[in-house]
């Protein structure tokens, strides 16, 4: 049996090596074009650490959100600052990160309340913690 012909579809661009890219890669390129970092407001006394650490920050890849930087002398338990619709996680998720040098738990929760849960305010960081919003 022979093997059917696949339908051609609608070139878009080639790229200089003559790469044809159709709507489907523009598609999916477009759906993980990442957004730029964006600077939280913060809340509860939580403020950037300083010292030439990365100051917290938030984007969106696709469905991804990830968070980065360190932050300090808020109040445990209490919201550092509200990820808005759209960056939120569909349920309550926990991450293990570094704080102060030691164990440290951030609470990223579906009302899009990132929380600072146990550890030390000294230091917290955020640095590698990534999750979806999709179910």
């Amino acid at each position: 049996m022979p093997i059917p012909i696949p339908v051609t579809k609608t070139k878009i661009a080639t790229v200089p090596w003559g790469i044809p890219i159709t709507n489907e890669v523009n598609r999916l390129t477009t759906a993980t074009t990442p957004s730029a970092w964006i600077a939280p407001t913060f809340l509860n006394g939580w403020v950037n650490f300083g010292s030439g650490q990365q100051v917290a920050q938030y984007r969106k890849v696709g469905d991804l959100v990830y968070l980065r930087g360190v932050v300090k002398s808020g109040t445990l338990g209490a919201s550092a600052f509200n990820l808005p619709a759209g960056y939120r996680p569909p349920l309550d998720l926990a991450f293990a990160v570094s704080s102060a040098g030691a164990f440290g738990n951030i609470a990223v929760n579906a009302t899009g309340d990132v929380i600072p849960a146990n550890g030390n305010v000294v230091s917290f960081h955020f640095n590698g913690v990534c999750f979806s919003i999709t179910p």
